[in-house]
Order: C-alpha cells, then structure tokens, then sequence
C-alpha cells in the first residue's frame, strides 16, 4: 500500500475533525448566504449551486456537496486563475469571474462562478468558490441552452477567469458588458452579487478561524485532514477486486443529428487506487453535447463520493488516489471551438452513469458485507431541459427555465426503493420550486405536477419515480419553447437482475381546451386535454401559442433485484399509490390482483413461475454451460443475485443465488454461465407499459437479459447498441 503523508503527521485528531467541520460548516454558510439573498428560485428553490474551499496551492479542503460535479469546476477554476495571473497581481480584496468550460471548466457557460483569494496579514492562504446558474449569459438561445450551435462561439458570453473586483472594489465595466449582452441584466447581476458576497463571508470566517488556530496550526491540520481521506479512501479501495471493468454509455442527439455517441470507460482497480480511462470515446462532435475537462472529472468522481465512499469526508485526498485519463478531443475532453452548452446534462452525466455501473459491479464482488451494500442501480441522471422565453403581458422579456426538470428518479438501493423526484445524481441537493413561486414569477400556469408512471425501473427494489407535469402560456401570448433531454432512447441501468428505468420526453398540445374545462370548474389532465397532441423530439425548438400546453414527463432511475422477488404487498401498494399500473404489476412483477383488491397468492406464484420459465424457453443458450456438479459450501454473496460458493479443495464458484447453479469458476466471467435475451429495448420496456423511445434508423439500442439457465431467476441487464 502506498504511504500517505498520515504516517509522518502528528496532530490531534479531535481538533483534526473540529476544523474539518468548521470549515464545512463556513462552505455551507455560503450557500445560505446565497439562498437569501438572491431572490432567484434558481438559488432559493431550485438550489442550483455550489461552494468550495481551497487551500492556498488550489486543493479541495471543504466543498459543500449542493451540486458534486461542481467539484471539478471549482479545483480547475482556482488552478487557471492561478497559472494565468502572475503572483503579484493576485491581491487582497480581489476576486474573478468564471464561467467559460474551456478554460475555467465551467459546467456550461451559465453556470457563473466567483473565486476569490483569501489573505492573512498580506499573505496568500485560501481561495473560495461560489457558483450558480444564471438565467441567461447571452448567446444565440435564451436560457443559455443552444440547440443550434456549431461551436462555442455562438453559445453565449465567456469569462475565462477575469477580475470583476480588484482590491475590494467591484470592476463596474465587467456589469456593463453584462448589460449589453444577457437578456435579463438586472436579475443575473443581482446573482453575482450575492455569489461576491458568499465568498465574502468565507473570507471573513476563515479569517476568523486563523486568528484562532495561529496560520502554522490551521495549515498544518487542512494538510492533515487531506490525508485522512486519502488513507481512508485508498483503504477502501484496498477492499475491491483487483480487475478490470469496461461498460459503454452513449450520448443521444448533438442537436444537428439523431446520433449514438459512445461513452467508453475502463475502471482498474489497483493495490490502493483507481484507474478511470475514457479511451475509446467518440471523437468530438459539432453539437452542444461535449463536455470539458473539469466537468467530465467531477461527474466521474460523484459516484466515488457517493456509492464508494459516503461516510469518508471530501476532498483532495480523493483526487490523489483517483487517476483520470480523458482524451483529448472527444466527447469527454473536447477542445475549442466545441460547443458545450450542455456538457453536464450530455456527456457528464452519462459519464456519471457509466462510472457508477463500474464501481458498484466491482462492489457487488468485494469480500466486505458494508461495501457490497452500498451498490447501487443508476439514477435516471437527465435533468430534462424545458425553456420558455418571450414577453409577459407587460411586454417586458421573460426567460422561465423551468428547474422541476431536476425531478427524475434516483437508482434502488441493496436495502430500498430509489428516490421519487430525486434530481440528477450529480446534483443531489437540488430542489423542486414552489408551483406557485414559478407562477409567481414567469407567464404561466401549471395545470398538473404528479409522479409519472410506471416510470421506475422494475426490480426487487423499484427505481425512483420521475415527475411529470403540464402548464398553459398565462399573461402572455405565447412564446418559444427549447426542449433538451439526455435520456429519451438509452435508459437507466438497472443492477443485479433489476430492469432499467423508464426514458423521458415531451409532449404540445396545440389549440387545446385547458381555458375551456377551467371555466368549468374542472382542473384538466392529460387525458382530458383535446387538441393536436405531438410527442416532440427529444431537442427541439417550438412555439406555444395562448392556449397551448406543454407537457413534460421525466425518467426514473433503474430497478435492483429481480422484480420476481419484489414483496407481492409492496407491488399492491405501489399499485394503488398510482405508482405502477395492473400491465406492470402482472408483466413485470408476476402479481395478480383478485377481485376483491388484495393479492391472489397463489395466481401470483404460479404466474412468476411461468414467466422464469418463459425467460429459460425463449432464451440463447450460455456462451460456457457449467457442468459442476459436486456439493458446494456457502462461502458469501456477491450482490443481490450471486452467491460465491467453495468446494472441498477450496475453488471458488459464482452461482445462483436463487437455485445454487454453478454459472462459472469464480476467476472467470460469471455472465458465460447464463442463458440470454437479446431484445429492442424500447419494445422490451414497452410490454410493462414504460416509456423508452425506439430509434427509427441504425444504430439501434437493445435490452441484454442474463438469466439463470435453470430457474429463470434474472441476474443482469445492460443496454448495448447494434447497427
């Protein structure tokens, strides 16, 4: 094992994790300090932020976690800034704008960050970090989204790390340039503002803090509690397998073109770190879809936050026993002029998924029983795009980026369902904005916000349900409308035999009768709603009229576990929450309601027989049938559906955990040993009433089953693409 710096530090480890706290603690502040006085519901509900503390070289010793891609950003906005200006033209009171993904790795250029230098006594010795998304940077696309781009050029206005406050005043030329170049001056500044005085306050406590400890001590323990996550971290790693692991992600549509890119990740588990290459990726394309560096690194380290290592503070530490490779000049490292206005819902979240299938599939085969639980299926990891701009009944120019597209469904879990409504795994903390705040403050009005059903990926534990919701133009004539979802033809991954979670999309209702049914008293839904009814391309660019409705329905995450091993009463009541329908409980699940509304128990056996028959009957033979045998020994699981099994002379075997078979030797790859069904997924999903958009031309994307070859018992699903 690798020696850390821990093993020559002394310190006192209390007063180690006092400061640790402390300096959490002042991350957090600044995010309250932006949620007050912001006044946008972008910050205040929405919580599309960030902070971040830095140690005076530019490594992470504090980031507050609101949004944990933002981690990559925040290191390389400090570390551009920092190799830019000469050491003599940094200064106390200063601070610098950030929000160009090519330079500063910025999300997407509306992502808009504020670094500041925090001095002690004319001495260099922090920096912070606030960010938050602005409504609009200019550009060619209100909201900041460009479908239409071929370069980064045209997206909007980029700040690679300039001053916008020199010596504690604020540089005013830098607002007038804002003035004449974003779409709603007064509200994006006002943002700014109130990010400057987030970072304000960090300087104040963190001041505050060394007048306490003496600069010597506050040093020496930021140093030491770096180390304790690296030792912690690669402990943690030391318990993996050591292998290898490859998975594929694809990104859908650059705007320009109805394309598969591929995603390619391999993850390496080594003696006490980690290796995540992304060679193999699609080269760069022309459409919005790119990402840069710095995101691409804090989508890949999310899962390593959040499924590898929850309980293990965040920081530095985590990046040194963490190797990224990211070629240059592809989709996950693209260069200029590659338009990324949607670099972290595209390809960073896909990223995201595709490090997350990894990690948890090596989980599922450590020895440690902690580490296996924590194995997790994928979040739905879309945040679905909806921007409305045009006037209100004032004439004054209106932008709505409707944040309830953060509502899709997070991943099962070993131990529970996935959560309903639960953002983007990147950005956790994100929250659903108030119905009426977002009428409130744009031209609209909702007519409906609900769980969309069906939506959750089947399985022993369900994924998350996304929302759906539906709103008419309100105080306006109407206006344009800019749809964007990552997730409409690649679903979700399940995990451990679980199915993937349903895909998301959009849908207008032209000349609708939603005024009509009103003045009647009666609150429409979408069954009620006449009018031409169009499913819309997954990016695309319309205009709604008055009495139009624009309807949005988002994904869930993917299903853990069989769902033939799902708790007969829990598929009853999601049932009757509205969760699923009776197509789902019957076809996915095998559970048969009588008549008299409870389970029929012995229809529902019997059904979930036939359907494990059925998979056995119409399924392609194993690639390497076992032929073992002889009596084995329980030796312990290997996630949700394997067992590791031993004989007498102590080989090991994967097997079914349901009926014992031996799929293969414990050294070679399990999946050989079971039979296969290979199907388009959209019409796989389709049968259990989920909605997965089938491509209508090459490459097209297809549903990968493993099954026991005896029981039928489900024991994996992936997505895999195939001209």
């Amino acid at each position: 094992m690798a020696k850390t710096n821990t093993e020559q530090t002394s310190g006192n480890l209390i007063k180690a994790e006092i400061i640790r706290q402390q300096l959490y603690n002042i991350a957090q502040e600044m995010g309250i300090v932006m949620i007050r006085t912001s006044g946008d519901p972008v910050i205040s509900e929405a919580v599309d932020f960030s902070t971040f503390i830095a140690d005076k070289n530019g490594e992470i010793i504090s980031f507050s976690g609101y949004m944990t891609m933002h981690a990559g950003p925040a290191r390389q906005s400090v570390r551009h800034i920092m190799a830019t200006y000469p050491e003599d033209e940094i200064l106390p009171g200063d601070a610098f704008i950030c929000n160009d993904p090519h330079t500063t790795g910025a999300c997407h250029p509306p992502d808009v960050g504020i670094v500041k230098p925090i001095f002690y006594k004319g001495e260099l010795v922090a920096w912070c970090w606030a960010e938050g998304h602005l409504l609009d940077v200019g550009g060619m696309s209100p909201g900041g989204f460009a479908i239409a781009a071929n370069d980064a050029y045209s997206e909007a206005l980029r700040f690679p790390g300039i001053k916008i406050v020199s010596e504690g005043k604020i540089i005013q030329d830098v607002f007038h340039l804002m003035e004449a170049n974003f779409r709603l001056p007064k509200h994006d500044i006002n943002n700014i503002r109130c990010f400057i005085a987030a970072c304000n306050t960090c300087e104040k406590r963190t001041i505050d803090m060394i007048d306490k400890y003496g600069l010597e001590e506050f040093n020496k323990y930021v140093e030491l509690n770096k180390d304790l996550t690296e030792k912690a971290y690669r402990q943690r790693i030391a318990e993996l397998p050591k292998k290898t692991y490859e998975a594929t992600e694809w990104i859908e549509h650059n705007g320009h073109e109805n394309n598969l890119w591929p995603i390619h990740c391999k993850l390496t588990v080594h003696e006490d770190s980690l290796t995540l290459d992304f060679t193999g990726s699609a080269p760069q394309t022309d459409g919005f879809v790119n990402t840069t560096e710095g995101t691409a690194i804090g989508c890949a380290v999310t899962p390593i936050m959040l499924v590898l290592t929850p309980d293990i503070p965040f920081n530095e530490g985590i990046f040194r026993a963490t190797n990224i490779i990211l070629p240059e000049g592809t989709v996950v490292n693209a260069k200029m002029p590659a338009p990324v206005s949607s670099a972290h819902m595209e390809a960073g979240m896909r990223i995201t998924k595709v490090v997350t299938d990894l990690l948890s599939r090596a989980m599922m085969e450590s020895e440690d029983e902690w580490i296996q639980s924590h194995a997790m299926a994928a979040f739905h990891d879309s945040w679905v795009v909806g921007v409305f701009s045009g006037k209100d009944d004032e004439g004054r120019p209106t932008v709505f980026l409707d944040m309830n597209g953060g509502g899709a469904g997070g991943g099962a879990q070993t131990i529970c369902d996935g959560i309903d409504a639960g953002a983007a795994f990147t950005q956790l903390s994100n929250g659903l904005p108030d119905i009426e705040i977002n009428e409130l403050s744009n031209p609209i009005l909702y007519l409906w916000r609900q769980l969309n059903i069906n939506s959750g990926g089947p399985g022993k534990y369900r994924g998350g349900q996304g929302i759906e919701f539906g709103w008419i133009p309100w105080g306006t004539d109407g206006g344009t409308e800019l749809v964007s979802t990552a997730c409409w033809q690649v679903p979700s991954r399940g995990a451990m035999g679980g199915y993937p979670g349903g895909t998301s999309g959009y849908w207008s209702i032209k000349n609708s009768n939603a005024r009509k049914l009103m003045q009647e008293g009666k609150l429409p839904d979408f069954s009620q709603l006449d009018g031409e009814k169009e499913l819309l391309p997954s990016k695309h660019v319309l205009q709604l009229a008055a009495d139009d409705v624009f309807v949005q329905f988002e994904g869930g995450g993917g299903g853990l576990g069989d769902p033939l091993k799902r708790d007969p009463q829990a598929v009853l009541r999601d049932l009757y929450d509205g969760y699923i329908t009776q197509e789902m409980a019957e076809k996915a699940y095998g559970v048969i309601i009588a008549e008299n509304g409870k389970v029929d128990e012995q229809r529902t056996k019997t059904r979930r027989e036939l359907i494990r028959k059925e998979r056995v009957d119409r399924a392609i033979p194993p690639i390497k049938k076992s032929n073992v045998k002889k009596q084995l020994q329980f030796l312990r699981t290997s996630g949700e559906a394997l067992h590791v099994k031993t004989d007498s002379n102590g080989q090991l075997f994967t097997c079914c955990s349901d009926c014992g078979t031996v799929l293969s030797d414990r050294n070679e790859p399990w999946e050989q040993g079971a039979v296969r069904i290979n199907t388009e997924v959209s019409g796989a999903l389709g049968d259990y009433g989920m909605f997965v958009k089938g491509r209508d031309h090459a490459p097209y994307v297809y549903l990968n089953e493993l099954a026991c070859p005896e029981c039928g018992s489900m024991l994996g699903i992936s997505t895999s693409v195939n001209d």
